[in-house]
């Protein structure tokens, strides 16, 4: 791809520039052993996250009254307690549990090349994570952006098309000139139907909606350095 066909790039984060997975299953691991009670912690995150999405799915779809992705996490972490008696989460215990998204971290590669793209490119995030957990965790990592768009103060989540439109928008850019990054193939092609361009990351970790078609994105990258060689030079 030719530079100057590009004006911003938004990345996606949870689980493509955050380790949502390290950071959720350090406190829950920590909290179970301060109990003294074994439990399969990956399991547990990803029975969290799951109904993370179809809570927001829910959201998206109306049946459930707006809600932004701080206060989510938090209302399916109540339910999930239930199902792990032996832990005997206090509310604190949830408050404190649900923090662990305000603290994820980065992959390793991911700080250099954001500095490099950021000197040709409005590197922007587009997120359904609320704008508070992006906040902390950038700074929690160490990197910093553009801007900070998440979908709770865009009045609509992605997937939707205006989601990724009203994005560019903010941006200056129109959608042809905006670019989705992410490691979500769902992610990038609902970005595609919006008129959007797509570069696709190859996953760290494996997650939910971390597999699919990637043939039609404009852009494969094998990490976020071969990313941001691929769109510099």
């Amino acid at each position: 791809m030719k530079k100057g066909q590009v004006k911003a790039l938004m990345f996606d984060v949870g689980g493509s520039i955050f380790d949502w997975q390290t950071a959720t299953r350090t406190a829950v691991a920590a909290l179970a052993k301060s109990r003294d009670v074994t439990i399969d912690d990956r399991a547990f995150v990803f029975d969290w996250r799951r109904r993370m999405f179809e809570t927001l799915a829910e959201v998206r779809a109306g049946s459930l009254s707006w809600r932004n992705a701080d206060r989510i996490p938090r209302d399916v972490l109540g339910e999930l307690a239930e199902e792990y008696p032996a832990l005997a989460l206090s509310n604190d215990d949830l408050d404190e549990l649900n923090r662990a998204w305000h603290r994820m971290d980065v992959w390793g590669d991911v700080p250099a090349a954001l500095s490099e793209l950021r000197n040709h490119y409005i590197v922007a995030i587009l997120t359904v994570l609320s704008l508070s957990i992006v906040v902390d965790s950038s700074k929690h990592a160490g990197i910093d952006w553009d801007a900070y768009l998440s979908c709770e103060f865009l009045g609509i989540y992605k997937p939707e098309p205006e989601a990724y439109q009203s994005a560019a928008r903010l941006l200056g850019a129109a959608p042809e000139e905006t670019m989705m990054v992410a490691v979500h193939p769902p992610d990038l092609l609902a970005a595609q139907r919006a008129g959007l361009k797509a570069a696709y990351v190859r996953p760290k970790l494996e997650e939910m909606g971390s597999r699919g078609e990637t043939a039609s994105f404009d852009i494969i990258a094998e990490n976020y350095s071969h990313l941001a060689e691929l769109l510099c030079t």
